[in-house]
């Protein structure tokens, strides 16, 4: 389905012309599934959706459909966290401990799980050793692993970035102690609708399945069928379903027009300070290495031609991607719902194109 856009030069009809050459050769050989839409200064200059949001019921994607946005979720929950600060609830440098008095690891601070330099353990690799697959975790199974096993942290707290989906985990459950609310509600309440984002929500569908209108499923490759099928018939990828009830280092499900609203919001500082938007887009300074990630964004500054925050996302089915153009106001937005590893996205050639006007 393509989706009519008013352009305002023949330049960014150039531009929408050559973004279309390399969306439908990835669509034509496979390798595409999804919607995409890329802007600038806020401006939609293509969007398109490709293929089907359900493959049994042959409904094919479109500027409404959903998307579980897996590692991508981890910007709201980053945000979710700084209104609670500039609410006088809690503030960057308190230890985890002050809010989840069981947590193992006294000395790590909430600054650090939002920047990933905590040290703290991956849940993944722990719960695949001692959990019961049958059944979905939730965010306090995970806790109450850690609590039990009390795994070794990967280095001291604040010396080295090591991506953990088990901080941003944590994050969640310090917003649902903090403010009452299931992760869900407050992330609805407090981000969501103030920001007119009508087509997003916290949504874990196997683990707490609803009746939600216009979400994707997720297909991922079988290499011995040669086709794409549902996780669950997957050998490989069924077996890591049971963290589908784990939510804030992902949950979150939305349309390629929501998150255009939310890149906005990003580039304007709206919603919150612009001294803690500073905070969000600035890279950790790790003791002993260097870091690109800020809360919720890596940041970085390609060629040296303006700093770019982005985040990846992948769960089974599901492929994600959202770039902000933070000195240069534009938005690289790729939603998938089938997952093919050997596939990339040519981010670099579609930032080279938006910024060529």
């Amino acid at each position: 389905m393509l989706i009519t856009i008013s352009v305002s030069s023949n330049a960014q009809q150039i531009i929408a012309g050559r973004l279309d050459s390399i969306f439908t050769a990835l669509y034509n050989t496979g390798q595409f599934s999804g919607s995409v839409l890329i802007a600038k200064n806020g401006n939609p200059v293509y969007q398109k959706s490709f293929g089907l949001a359900d493959i049994e019921k042959q409904l094919p994607n479109g500027p409404e459909t959903r998307f579980l946005l897996a590692s991508v979720s981890k910007q709201f929950t980053a945000i979710g966290i700084v209104l609670l600060k500039e609410a006088g609830r809690l503030n960057y440098d308190d230890t985890v401990v002050k809010y989840l008095p069981e947590f193992p690891y006294r000395d790590i601070t909430i600054r650090q799980l939002l920047n990933h330099t905590s040290g703290v353990p991956d849940y993944d690799a722990l719960m695949q050793q001692r959990w019961d697959k049958t059944k979905y975790a939730t965010n306090n199974d995970m806790l109450n692993m850690l609590i039990q096993y009390h795994p070794d942290t990967f280095n001291a707290a604040g010396q080295k970035y090591n991506y953990s989906n088990t901080g941003y985990a944590l994050l969640a459950l310090i917003i649902e102690k903090i403010s009452g609310q299931p992760y869900p509600d407050y992330m609805k309440n407090e981000v969501f609708e103030p920001l007119k984002m009508i087509h997003t929500l916290v949504y874990t569908r196997r683990a707490r399945p609803k009746h939600v209108e216009n979400c994707a499923t997720g297909y991922v490759y079988d290499d011995s069928l040669k086709q794409f099928v549902l996780p669950e018939q997957h050998p490989l990828w069924k077996q890591a379903l049971w963290e589908d009830g784990i939510y804030g280092e992902d949950g979150v499900n939305t349309t390629t027009g929501d998150l255009l609203l939310w890149d906005q919001v990003v580039h304007s500082g709206g919603l919150i300070s612009t001294d803690d938007w500073q905070q969000v887009l600035t890279p950790a300074k790790p003791t002993e290495c260097t870091s690109d990630y800020g809360f919720g964004w890596h940041i970085i500054n390609p060629q040296n031609k303006g700093r770019v925050a982005y985040h990846s996302g992948g769960w089974p089915g599901f492929m994600t991607y959202n770039e902000q153009g933070i000195d240069k106001n534009y938005s690289i937005i790729i939603l998938r719902n089938k997952s093919a590893p050997r596939t990339r996205m040519p981010v670099d050639n579609i930032r080279e194109l938006i910024n060529s006007e």
